[in-house]
């Protein structure tokens, strides 16, 4: 029997990762699916067990380049928190890094993830979501690389078989250098 409660947090979770993933160049390992794939091998790992999720990808080039990525992904099965980590290390030696934490709160949930990508430079995404009687708000930032920043109040009410959302958006462009 699947509970719908149990996962409630996978929304925010999906938004603040599509979040911290839009601040950042697609990553450098591509896999065949992506639109332009690379040559190579690669070989992925995954291992799953209750509330556990662990990936480990290793992809050796024609020339015997190695860049591999380790992610994890955790959710503790009472209070529905959940944690998730990756790091990715190019052949050359350089390394990106993303972490990411979801709690469930008394009136619904914070999310905050970072991002650190091969050139060093910091993203972050913070999130807090609040349940009402009639829906939610959200009240979401990211802050890119270079210090511009996307802020997002979202409310969402359901009312008589209807559901409204409103979507106000802020962005602020980076401080010039």
């Amino acid at each position: 029997m699947i509970n719908k409660t149990s996962f409630r947090f996978l929304p925010t979770a999906a938004v603040a990762l599509l979040a911290l993933s839009s601040l950042t160049p697609l990553r450098a390992s591509a896999h065949p699916a992506a639109k332009h794939p690379r040559n190579g091998t690669t070989v992925r790992e995954v291992t799953r067990s209750p509330g556990q999720v662990d990936v480990s990808s290793t992809h050796t080039s024609p020339t015997g380049k190695i860049s591999t990525k380790e992610s994890s992904r955790t959710v503790d099965p009472t209070t529905h928190d959940v944690s998730a980590s990756s790091t990715t290390t190019l052949a050359n030696g350089k390394t990106a890094s993303s972490t990411l934490t979801s709690e469930k709160t008394d009136t619904g949930r914070t999310t905050e993830a970072e991002r650190t990508g091969f050139n060093g430079k910091t993203s972050t995404y913070d999130s807090t979501k609040t349940n009402t009687e009639n829906g939610f708000t959200r009240e979401a930032t990211k802050t890119g690389p270079n210090g511009g920043t996307t802020e997002k109040d979202i409310v969402v009410t359901k009312q008589d078989g209807t559901t409204s959302r409103t979507v106000t958006t802020t962005t602020t462009p980076p401080p010039k250098p």
